[in-house]
């Protein structure tokens, strides 16, 4: 699981600034059904691959939870035998935390791989009759929630696992799993990057997602939304820069330490590249996010929204007449402000700002990198599918 967990230090992962819901609801705008603990993408079968065994077994709801766990564990052993990357638990082992089922949940419901839009808690709690229910058609069509009971747990052109499953598994896709999830993200995200860029085999360059092929040739809302969230990207990613700069300055105050004065100077210096790529953009619409957020259902609280609208004003301000204002974002007292102030709205008395042993702590480098919405996981998700369509 700590192979897992170290996925949170990937670049634009961690949220100090209060930003989170933001970010999230353009990574779920882009790549619905994703997350930045998922691994490899063939996950999305072996659940239900042994979901499915246990419907067959007639497994009680109160046994499906322990029988899941140990069979989902038992992948560990074939999988790690087979030299893969990405093995979820390959450390842990029985004991893992979080179940490849937990994982991929959201996935499996995203996408139609499992027909009910609901969590796996209600699957576990009425797994026996989901399993065993044989009602008629009449029946069911008189009570919805009956209805919703009689239709299978999973999609009907579900492919078959292999038939020693789990022994001798790997994480390579036949070209018939491929197709099936290829058509599931093609049908149940459509008008999504991620709709567009699964069908793309080859297609994928080096770089960010709005880099991608597949973004530009999309159409117009999927490029509206990938280009708003190219610019947010950018445009916040001076906040935890700042946010560094003023940690390493507080700290180098406190004891004086030569690594904290070269973070100082660093930061600085990113800071000013940072200002110059900003300035290259027009000046940035906080209204056209409120308007995506609306949109996308994105919950946006009132200080995050005065602390964005804020920092996209002192930074037009500053860069707007010249174009330029390389060297000033870093030392400017409103910036510095408001900064120091977000980070005691979010923290309180834990702010590092303020608790020197918090302080003392820091790594250097909190909440840095530029957000990439998922990319990094998508990118491996979809170089998996790929390869299982050209099998």
């Amino acid at each position: 699981m700590r192979r897992v967990l170290d996925l949170f230090n990937e670049p634009g992962t961690i949220d100090e600034m209060g930003l989170a819901s933001l970010r999230d609801g353009f990574s779920e705008a882009l790549f619905p059904g994703t997350s930045t603990i998922q691994t490899r993408l063939r996950y999305v079968l072996f659940v239900p691959w042994i979901y499915k065994r246990l419907e067959a077994a007639k497994t009680s709801s109160a046994d499906v939870a322990a029988a899941g766990r140990r069979a989902e564990t038992a992948l560990i052993r074939p999988l790690r035998d087979s030299n893969e990357d990405g093995i979820i638990g390959t450390r842990a082992g029985a004991s893992l935390a979080r179940l490849p089922s937990s994982v991929y949940w959201y996935a499996l419901a995203r996408w139609g791989v499992f027909q009910h839009d609901r969590s796996r808690a209600w699957y576990h709690s009425n797994f026996g009759r989901l399993a065993g229910q044989n009602l008629s058609a009449t029946v069911a069509a008189d009570d919805p929630g009956v209805m919703d009971l009689h239709r299978p747990s999973w999609h009907p052109r579900l492919p078959t696992p292999p038939d020693d499953f789990p022994a001798g598994i790997s994480f390579d896709l036949t070209q018939e799993e491929a197709e099936f999830v290829e058509g599931r993200i093609e049908e149940r995200c459509a008008g999504t990057l991620l709709a567009h860029l699964a069908s793309g085999v080859g297609k994928m360059v080096e770089g960010p997602p709005w880099a991608q092929p597949a973004a530009r040739n999309s159409g117009p809302e999927v490029r509206e939304v990938v280009e708003l969230a190219r610019r947010f990207s950018l445009h916040v990613e001076g906040v935890p820069l700042l946010y560094n700069l003023l940690l390493a300055e507080r700290r180098h105050a406190i004891n004086g330490s030569d690594d904290d004065e070269a973070r100082i100077i660093s930061y600085q210096g990113e800071i000013s590249n940072w200002t110059e790529h900003e300035a290259e953009e027009g000046a940035f619409n906080p209204d056209e996010l409120w308007v995506f957020a609306a949109r996308h259902r994105v919950r946006v609280r009132a200080l995050q929204r005065r602390f964005v609208e804020s920092w996209s004003a002192r930074i037009a301000e500053i860069v707007g007449a010249t174009r330029s204002g390389s060297g000033r974002v870093g030392g400017d007292l409103q910036l510095r402000r408001l900064v120091a102030a977000r980070e005691r709205e979010l923290k309180g008395r834990r702010s590092r700002l303020d608790d020197i042993a918090r302080l003392l702590d820091w790594n250097g480098a909190a909440g840095v990198g530029r957000m990439n919405f998922r990319w990094h996981r998508v990118r491996a998700l979809l170089n998996d599918l790929h390869r299982g369509l050209e099998a």
